[in-house]
């Protein structure tokens, strides 16, 4: 296996195989390999003295 091809079947580790893999196919590779989020809100950071405006209008 040359250089190359080692690089990108470990960049590619991980993914759910799919049509994704031989043709420009986002839809397939998004559906193969999102996972929901199920948590809440409480990870967000409150808004800021830049961004609480944007939200006032």
């Amino acid at each position: 296996m040359s250089e190359l091809n080692e690089k990108l079947a470990t960049a590619w580790e991980g993914f759910t195989k799919g049509d994704w893999q031989n043709e420009v196919n986002v839809r397939d590779f998004i559906q193969k390999n999102y996972t929901p989020y199920e948590g809440d809100e409480s990870f967000l950071a409150g808004a800021t003295e830049a961004t609480t405006p944007c939200g006032t209008k």
